[in-house]
């Protein structure tokens, strides 16, 4: 069956998943503009915990966990490890 398909064709899933991640990553990064978070870390100058980013940020801990997680998978932050937190 796969024979009688065009490369366009056969590349037309991989297309739809690039629409997709392009759509995730630009909502994380507009989901984190929108609660400040960068204007929060820049302010501070320092690692915050999603703890405490949440506390400012008037979030839950576990959304903004989320948040930072999917911030870091897409290379946009970093994780920075103190005292095994």
């Amino acid at each position: 069956m796969a024979e009688h398909l065009s490369q366009s064709e056969l590349d037309y899933p991989f297309k739809l998943l690039e629409y997709f991640n392009g759509f995730r990553v630009s909502k994380v990064i507009f989901s984190a503009c929108e609660l400040g978070v960068f204007d929060l870390l820049l302010k501070s100058q320092e690692a915050m915990s999603a703890q405490h980013m949440a506390q400012e940020l008037g979030t839950s801990v576990d959304g903004m966990e989320r948040l930072l997680d999917a911030l870091v998978g897409i290379e946009i932050l970093e994780v920075e490890r103190a005292e095994g937190t």
